[in-house]
């Protein structure tokens, strides 16, 4: 037997707005072709959609649903919870008969068969978890700052990388195991810790995927934040963690508030049925939430619950009684390391981290000065005088020789290279070399032998030349790759990196399209997945698509156009959808007659049909009939 007439008489009571957060929830495929509420229930009912919204159901709405199926050991229908049923028949699982909410059995049919498949029995779903022993220590939340400040600083720094160089995804839009430890080396993070911190930037919308390119870039809002203080920045990456708390951790997290660990070991109890990819999800959250100080030891830290609360003030508060002001410098050692006591204004931060690479991340980090981060700092248009006063003035121990030695190296190396288009019979692009010992260096390197470089004669001021036919931004970008800094006298050209003064997030445009991607499953490893309880006034409502917006309209006008609110009317559309015929009765002037008629339309009050025994074609009065019935 179906339940489509059940379930289409329990959509057509619904108003406007109900059926519109049914919708959201459910999101039937076939949107074009539901005209009305048998429409709309012959689609809900699909297995494939059954499935979807019962596994996510909590334990007490899956009891629900076998008791009013009668299912052994349930306590049937009577005892079932009315808000529950309210809430479940506002999801489409649960129809109704003459004012009375009934079980479908297509629904009955996928939660005895998802039951089975997950070895639970439905007389084990009233059952409640074990009791367990409450942690004292556990409440503990005093030093959620440390790991806050660690995980601000590696974000700020993945950001600083990913902007330099876009981190590759495979086919399938995951994020690339090679190009993690990629990230990991370039950064000074472990390989373990990146995972999770990409997933935080991706809630945030700091960074989003570009499909097509198969590349995850940096958005134009990583920019904004980049620009922000320490306390903002790990405000705004909180918030948006817990906007992305998963629906099944909300819901358990309230029944041991605040201890967000103990709420996802409590998930597979209270979600029976909750796929394992949402479970894994849930668990890798809170690891998540464990890395940016959202939690300590799985317990919410101060701020983190003022935020779920929506105290945005309260949190602020916290954040500024718990976290330390901006340091006052740093301490340049002569060894070329450079220690942050604490974080720094958002400028002196991206200064020294041009010229500058992570050793260790935390409330104190540690960063090294090198003849390599002078290089990138050099492609980026940042001149040795340049470092040289920005160090003096943010180095509480002054400028150390080795680095003032090392500055001078690289001020009197500027202008050693010089790149030039050409236009002679000895190629397209003439390199000039300040010291011929640089010359016999290019012309054996391996990595510049595809510019296929040749030695000409030298200038007049005794500097070597040598030629090549690429063109010159080629060669321009290879010397760079090469990291030997070269200077271009080509307009317009200039190697693959930032110029001074640049986004340090990367190129706007190219922020703003990404901004407008999806995100991939591995950037979003820990976000939350469907909605795993019937929706209430509460839960706020997805948007719908043009097309289901009009299909909310054609549902809610034909359940209220004459004649579609009958139940009657229904019996016939649900005949004439499945063309089969019934037995129709209807009473005219004190007399009553039986046809056995194939329904053609429903429209003006009259029904058309084929009388299937005279063989003629009838019309009634909807009014008139007082009974339809399979044959």
């Amino acid at each position: 037997m179906s339940g489509t007439l059940a379930l289409a008489s329990a959509l057509a009571e619904m108003d406007r707005d109900a059926l519109h957060a049914l919708v959201a929830a459910r999101r039937p495929y076939a949107a074009a072709g539901i005209t009305d509420p048998i429409g709309l229930a012959a689609e809900l009912l699909r297995p494939d959609s059954i499935q979807r919204a019962i596994l996510p159901l909590d334990r007490g709405a899956l009891h629900v649903l076998a008791q009013l199926a009668e299912l052994p050991g349930t306590g049937g229908p009577r005892s079932a919870e009315p808000g529950t049923t309210a809430a479940l028949t506002a999801l489409g699982l649960v129809g109704a008969q003459r004012g009375e909410p009934v079980a479908l059995p297509e629904v009955t049919e996928a939660l005895q068969a998802a039951l089975a498949e997950a070895g639970v029995a439905a007389a084990e779903l009233a059952a409640e978890p074990a009791p367990r022993e409450q942690n004292a220590a556990a409440g503990d939340t005093g030093t959620w700052y440390s790991p806050a400040l660690t995980a601000i600083g590696q974000s700020a720094e993945i950001l600083r990388a990913l902007a330099a160089r876009p981190l590759k995804l495979n086919r399938n839009g995951t994020v690339a195991v090679a190009a993690v430890r990629a990230l990991a080396d370039a950064t000074g993070i472990d390989a373990g810790v990146v995972p999770r911190a990409l997933t935080a930037l991706d809630a945030a919308e700091l960074t989003a995927a570009q499909p097509d390119a198969q590349l995850l870039l940096t958005t134009a809002v990583a920019r904004a934040w980049l620009a922000h203080d320490h306390r903002a920045r790990w405000e705004q990456l909180a918030e948006a963690l817990l906007a992305a708390l998963p629906q099944a951790l909300r819901r358990t997290l309230s029944e041991v508030p605040g201890r967000l660990a103990e709420a996802s070991e409590r998930i597979p109890h209270r979600f029976p049925l909750l796929p394992s990819a949402e479970r894994a999800a849930a668990t890798a959250y809170v690891e998540v939430a464990e890395q940016f100080g959202c939690t300590v030891d799985g317990v919410l830290s101060p701020p983190a619950l003022a935020l779920l609360a929506g105290d945005t003030a309260a949190a602020r508060e916290l954040i500024a009684r718990d976290t330390p002001g901006v340091a006052p410098g740093v301490y340049v050692q002569p060894d070329l390391s450079v220690v942050v006591p604490g974080p720094l204004a958002p400028a002196d931060e991206a200064a020294l981290a041009a010229i500058s690479r992570p050793e260790q991340i935390g409330v104190a980090s540690t960063r090294r000065i090198s003849e390599g981060s002078l290089g990138d700092a050099l492609e980026q248009g940042i001149t040795p005088a340049a470092a040289r006063e920005f160090i003096a003035g943010l180095s509480l121990t002054g400028v150390p020789q080795p680095l003032e030695y090392l500055l001078s190296s690289r001020a009197e190396r500027v202008g050693e290279l010089v790149v030039h288009e050409h236009t002679g019979d000895e190629g397209r692009t003439r390199v000039a070399v300040a010291r011929p010992e640089l010359a016999e260096t290019l012309l054996v390197d391996r990595a510049l032998q595809h510019l296929q470089l040749m030695r000409g004669l030298p200038t007049a001021d005794g500097a070597a030349q040598l030629f090549s036919r690429l063109r010159a931004e080629h060669v321009l970008s290879a010397l760079a790759d090469a990291r030997y800094q070269p200077s271009s006298a080509v307009a317009g050209a200039a190697p693959d990196a930032a110029p001074a003064g640049s986004d340090p997030t990367g190129s706007e445009a190219a922020g703003s399209e990404a901004a407008g991607s999806e995100s991939t499953g591995a950037a979003s490893a820990g976000a939350a997945g469907s909605d795993p309880h019937p929706p209430t006034a509460a839960t706020p409502v997805a948007p719908l698509t043009e097309a289901l917006i009009a299909l909310v309209d054609r549902v809610h006008t034909a359940a209220r156009s004459e004649p579609g609110t009958g139940e009657f009317t229904r019996h016939l559309e649900l005949a004439m959808r499945d063309k089969r015929p019934v037995r129709v009765t209807a009473e005219a002037r004190g007399q009553v007659h039986e046809f056995t008629l194939l329904p053609v339309s429903v429209s003006g009050g009259r029904l058309r049909a084929t009388d299937q025994l005279a063989g003629v074609e009838r019309t009634l009065p909807v009014s008139m009939i007082t009974a339809v019935e399979p044959v």
